[in-house]
């Protein structure tokens, strides 16, 4: 019965935990190769806000390895005129904090828009090490305002990833702050983060319960048991 009431307790706290706010992780896939000897990537999720908000990561990059190593475009939707997206990124390190007062601070990784996925790859931005590293980001509400998109609540979040020698890229790692703050690159997520707690108040519901089924089903037996031996003759 116990074990019973604690799944109970623990679905029913982190269900409103995920009706507030949530998101499904990232996703990655490794797209084709273009003429210009560059390789596409795509990284996508939805986040959802407290209060009815929401964003989407949907990002483009395209990598090349050179002579000096690899180099990273992202492809900047913000430019859209019917459908924008405001996603922005930048190259971070292990324990960055990453907020609306850092996030400007970090090497932005080079945005470009363009019509032509073909067109010559110059420039980009170099990473140091391909084979470990970590990118934040940045993704904003798209609100219509008048006849204009403007940028809405904003959301900061990371991703572990790993390019080898095929230029094939493979995530290691995401995590957000789902509050909207900032975010310690490579600390548990958010999510993570508050089970603990649900779990937490889950197992002090579960002691105190316990501590009152010991209380009310030790000491009245022992009471009866007692009146039945003095009323024996």
């Amino acid at each position: 019965m116990r074990k019973v009431l604690a799944i109970v307790v623990v679905l029913s706290c982190w269900g409103v935990l995920a009706a507030s706010a949530r998101w499904n992780g990232i996703g990655l896939s490794n797209g084709g190769w273009y003429a210009n000897g560059s390789r596409e990537y795509h990284f996508s999720s939805d986040i959802y806000g407290a209060n009815g908000q929401y964003a989407w990561v949907h990002s483009y990059f395209y990598g090349r390895a050179g002579d000096d190593g690899l180099s990273l475009k992202h492809f900047d939707f913000s430019h859209e005129s019917m459908d924008p997206t405001y996603n922005w990124w930048v190259l971070a390190a292990y324990g960055d904090f990453v907020s609306e007062a850092t996030f400007d601070s970090l090497a932005r990784i080079e945005d470009f828009y363009s019509t032509d996925p073909n067109a010559p790859f110059t420039d980009g931005t170099k990473v140091e090490n391909p084979s470990d590293f970590y990118m934040a980001f940045k993704a904003s509400e798209v609100l219509l305002s008048g006849h204009e998109y403007v940028e809405g609540r904003s959301w900061y979040g990371w991703v572990h990833v790993s390019v080898d020698e095929d230029m094939e890229m493979t995530l290691l790692g995401e995590g957000i702050n789902l509050s909207g703050g900032g975010v310690t690159v490579g600390a548990i997520p958010e999510p993570a983060a508050g089970l603990l707690v649900v779990v937490g108040a889950a197992l002090l519901v579960l002691r105190r319960r316990g501590s009152l089924c010991r209380h009310t089903f030790t000491s009245r037996p022992i009471a009866n048991l007692k009146r039945e031996r003095e009323r024996m003759p």
